[in-house]
């Protein structure tokens, strides 16, 4: 009596999902274990009856216990968000009632509710659970934020961007549970092989209880071939997963299709500008051509430029203070007297007495100064390699500038790692020719493509995907090859979507081009080799769980046929077929995958 009730207790949930795939008119795991309990029963086996019901119960806990602690490795790439913020009246408000345009007050120890952009104050915001960038950054007037950053000193006062929903950490927790929620295409292999393999267990169990006699075989049949194992070999190891490409690598997939993916990629479209670039101009070289010192001039040209809001102006103040914060005024930029900006090509002041011009040749146009001499010559020398700015002092030239995006720290190493890997990086972008080439050979990319518009990217992507050579017909449609692009700009969108595998780069991406691609890097792109490892690794752990659970299936049910077992034997094989696979599955947990160095020097 006391197995009849466990049975009862433990086996609600399984005879209600075994009821609704009758209804359904179709086979599941929980209408075999429910006939070999109904079985049990009606042969008075009830010690073998309960000991379906407890094993079974059993292994649902472990099994959302498992799920639980992969969840939790997940969230702790997050930050606890904030439930209520403070606006620029004092009031205090929930989190989710801030809209776009709302002004809120961020201070140390708070995790920004909202993306949004300063409005005032100062702080150093830890940026490390968004990106993997354990150095924190600067914010200033003028910064962008994102919700999940904690501000660790100082304060901010915030203007909202986006609602808190539709904020960055909110879109992160949608898009892995949506990744979590998708089939991959193994998945659904292996559920249309379960959808013929169930029916096909107890057809044959049927013919071995007949040909042997004893009913019990056809339980133990019917236990034995229970699939349970067989359909748990992807999710569960595609839950680890994309657990560790989020928290160790930045990478965020918005489907597990995308999983498989990144692990067959053969062939890689790589943007410049933001990607392999920071998307920055920096000072490249300097040269003066006149009777100043570069010193001099840069520290003339940087204490002008300080009271310009051009992209350039900061990038060329920066060079000289080596901090952004100094941007914004700083005793060790000298005193600016009579500013003048000359239209959009340059701008002028009186400096320590002098009379200092920065800008462009259309600037030393307007102002009717020569280009002579070794100024000349350097504007033919650097003309296709970046901006060319002049300093000009009184009525001359001093100083040439070569302003360039500079190539990122780990950009090689990372195409360096990805050839290893025999992924075939191309450069595909829309910058002028010699821009491009100086680009892949700095980054060690082979082919280039240059001067494309957003559809050239396409074509270029899709006859990749059917290794077709890049003169031949346009092709429609994605081709066996897996091929992926990365990018970071509106530009990208149609190739992001196109490819196997678009992914985006979030640090300066913009929201539609989020919306296009499948993926989402967070971090440094010296994060994508590894992400592509731990994608091959999980490929072949999910095969090695797909041929455990059918080994150990094929043995226990031949065993029947041939041998005869008893049902408990069946049911401890077919339990533990599900948790050597759960087990197995937890491996991705632990490999630890280093990312390609940033090889910038930065501290």
């Amino acid at each position: 009596m006391v197995a009849l009730m466990l049975c009862v207790l433990l086996s609600y949930g399984l005879f209600y999902k075994a009821a609704l795939a009758v209804a359904g008119a179709r086979a599941n795991v929980e209408l075999l274990m429910s006939l070999a309990m109904v079985g049990s029963l009606a042969q008075l086996q009830l010690p073998e009856a309960a000991m379906v019901g407890v094993i079974v119960a059993l292994l649902d806990g472990v099994t959302m216990a498992t799920m639980h602690m992969v969840n939790q490795r997940l969230s702790g790439c997050m930050t606890v968000p904030q439930t209520e913020v403070t606006l620029a009246d004092q009031s205090k408000v929930l989190a989710a009632e801030v809209k776009v345009g709302t002004v809120f007050l961020v201070r140390a120890g708070e995790a920004i509710a909202a993306d949004g952009t300063v409005v005032t104050g100062k702080g150093t915001v830890d940026e490390s659970r968004l990106t993997g960038e354990a150095e924190p950054v600067q914010k200033l007037k003028g910064s962008t934020v994102r919700s999940g950053a904690l501000l660790q000193a100082g304060f901010l006062e915030v203007r909202a961007d986006a609602e808190v929903d539709a904020s960055f950490q909110a879109r992160i927790t949608q898009s892995v549970q949506h990744a979590k929620d998708t089939m991959s295409n193994t998945q659904e292999v292996v559920g249309k092989f379960a959808a013929w393999y169930t029916p096909s267990v107890i057809v044959l169990a049927v013919i071995v209880a007949l040909v042997q006699r004893d009913f019990r075989q056809f339980l133990v049949i019917i236990v034995a071939g229970c699939p349970c194992a067989l359909l748990g070999a992807a999710p569960f190891t595609h839950a680890a997963a994309l657990a560790v490409l989020a928290k160790r690598h930045g990478l965020l997939l918005k489907e597990t299709a995308a999983l498989e993916s990144l692990a067959r990629l053969e062939w890689l479209g790589v943007d410049k500008t933001g990607t392999i670039t920071t998307g920055q101009f920096t000072l490249v070289e300097m040269r003066a051509v006149g009777k100043y010192t570069q010193k001099d001039l840069l520290r003339w040209a940087a204490s002008i430029e300080s009271k310009d809001n051009h992209p350039l102006a900061q990038s060329l103040v920066q060079s000289y203070t080596g901090c952004v914060a100094e941007f914004q005024g700083s005793g060790a930029l000298p005193a600016v007297s009579s500013f003048k900006r000359q239209g959009r090509c340059g701008v002028m002041g009186v400096v320590e007495s002098q009379l200092v011009g920065v800008g462009n040749i259309d600037f030393l146009k307007t102002q009717d100064i020569p280009l002579e001499g070794k100024a000349a010559q350097a504007l033919d020398d650097w003309c296709s390699h970046g901006t060319v700015l002049f300093v000009t002092v009184e009525d001359a030239v001093a100083g040439v500038l070569l302003m360039a995006d500079a190539l990122r720290g780990d950009a090689r190493g990372t195409i360096t790692r990805l050839k290893d890997l025999g992924v075939v990086p191309v450069l595909l972008t829309g910058d002028k020719g010699p821009a491009a080439h100086a680009a892949a050979a700095a980054a060690g990319i082979d082919q280039v493509h240059f001067d494309l518009l957003p559809d050239d990217k396409t074509t270029f992507l899709l006859k990749a995907s059917h290794g077709a050579q890049p003169m031949s017909k346009p092709l429609v449609g994605r081709g066996p090859r897996e091929v992926g692009f990365i990018g970071d700009g509106l530009n990208d969108c149609p190739a992001l979507a196109s490819a196997h595998i678009g992914i985006v780069m979030q640090e300066i991406g913009a929201a539609a081009t989020v919306e296009a691609a499948s993926a989402v890097l967070q971090g440094d792109i010296g994060h994508l080799p590894a992400a592509v490892v731990v994608a091959r690794r999980t490929q072949r752990l999910i095969v090695a769980n797909i041929c455990l659970a059918m080994a150990i299936n094929a043995a226990v049910i031949l065993a029947a046929a041939f041998v005869g077992i008893p049902l408990w034997m069946s049911v401890v094989a077919d339990s533990g077929s599900l948790l050597a696979v759960l087990m197995n599955s937890l491996w991705p947990l632990c490999w630890r995958l280093d990312p390609v160095p940033d090889g910038s020097g930065k501290d």
